[in-house]
């Protein structure tokens, strides 16, 4: 693992890893952020995750010298089983049509029906690897490669709330209406991110995520609980 050190802020410190999507990267990243919380919780400002990278703001500024004592220090950190708890979540999903509606086009590009393409989608078990872009918006590894799209070239102007989408190598959850350049193929009809809730997202980095698909009806059905506040949603 490489550790740089940015002088011209002389408050960033920032670990990195290979550019890869991993679990393996994910829990080191963790068992990282877990030990400078613990050891260093005060004098931190700010935490930011990547896939592979980890990125510390300080409250004071620190030099060259220090930050390698740091880095030797954590050299030092004993290698251990994964201590953190994770849950599996079933998140519902309506794939094709006007939700989806970008599921043809990959069905084509790919040679695929688009049975096949939702079930690729629905039968993988995703990780959550951080959170970012928007609030709430799960960065997703574990895509099956057969499913591997680029990005659009032209970015919509407007995309969904609870639009499911694929963009390179992942897949994820609009939580919100944006602008975006993944390609459509479903949306989710739960709530992702509540501001009023602590924390405002109910899954938390390390997570699991599957998708089921539904029917139109049951999407309906689930929308109308949500907006009475009637719908549970539960985790393995």
């Amino acid at each position: 693992m490489e550790i740089r050190f940015f002088r011209t802020h002389s408050r960033l410190v920032e670990f990195i890893w290979p550019p890869l999507i991993s679990e393996e990267i994910l829990k080191a990243l963790i068992k990282v952020q877990q030990y400078l919380e613990k050891e260093y919780g005060e004098g931190i400002k700010e935490i930011r995750k990547g896939y592979h990278t980890l990125s510390l703001k300080l409250q004071e500024e620190i030099s060259e010298e220090d930050c390698q004592e740091l880095i030797e220090e954590f050299k030092r950190i004993p290698a251990g089983p994964d201590d953190y708890p994770t849950k599996t979540w079933t998140l519902p999903v309506l794939y094709g049509g006007e939700y989806g509606k970008d599921l043809e086009l990959l069905a084509k590009i790919h040679k695929l029906k688009t049975e096949e393409i939702i079930q690729m989608h629905s039968e993988s078990v995703y990780t959550i690897h951080f959170y970012g872009f928007l609030p709430g918006f799960m960065y997703l590894g574990g895509l099956n490669p057969n499913l591997y799209t680029k990005r659009k070239e032209r970015p919509e102007r407007l995309i969904q709330e609870g639009t499911v989408a694929i963009g390179g190598q992942q897949t994820g959850i609009y939580p919100q209406e944006s602008p975006g350049g993944w390609n459509a193929i479903g949306s989710c009809p739960l709530p992702l991110f509540d501001i009023q809730k602590k924390p405002p997202v109910f899954a938390q980095v390390g997570d699991s995520i599957r998708f089921k698909a539904i029917d139109l009806e049951t999407y309906k059905k689930i929308k109308f609980q949500v907006q009475n506040g009637k719908y549970e949603l539960k985790h393995d």
